[in-house]
């Protein structure tokens, strides 16, 4: 059974690193977009919604083989500690946001200007969470 285990984690940080991956490129190409001109912008544009569909495919591998990797491992939730608490708050805000920068990134592509001004504030309050997850994670399980 070790080797479900192992296969379990391998899939887990995968999905940390297909989100944390997506994150940064986000990032640096947000402003590269800022600073492009026109018609570049426009072609660059097309980055952010395609990335963000890695990223929210890494942010379900992660719940997936997260709750099996607690259920097999740690045999369910009682003997788990206060700081896989914390990296759950964080998880579940990142989850969130995710699913309302999924809806906003909709309406912004229709045109909504309102929607697309959202989106900087709502990258970098999911980046924060991620990060807030992966510390209290490896504070949670070393």
């Amino acid at each position: 059974m070790l080797w479900f285990y192992d296969l379990l984690l391998i899939g887990h940080f995968l999905g940390l690193a297909m989100g944390f991956a997506a994150g940064f490129g986000n990032m640096v190409m947000m402003g590269l977009i800022a600073k492009a001109k026109a018609a570049d912008a426009v072609v660059l544009s097309r980055f952010p919604p395609a990335i963000a569909r890695v990223s929210n495919i890494g942010l379900v591998l992660l719940w997936i083989t997260g709750v099996i990797l607690v259920l097999i491992r740690w045999n369910g939730l009682a003997f788990l500690s206060a700081m896989f608490w914390i990296k759950m708050v964080a998880v579940v805000a990142l989850t969130g946001l995710a699913i309302v920068m999924h809806r906003l990134m909709g309406r912004a592509r229709k045109g909504d200007i309102r929607a697309a001004r959202q989106m900087p504030l709502l990258g970098r309050l999911a980046g924060v969470s991620a990060l807030m997850a992966l510390i209290f994670a490896v504070l949670a399980f070393h």
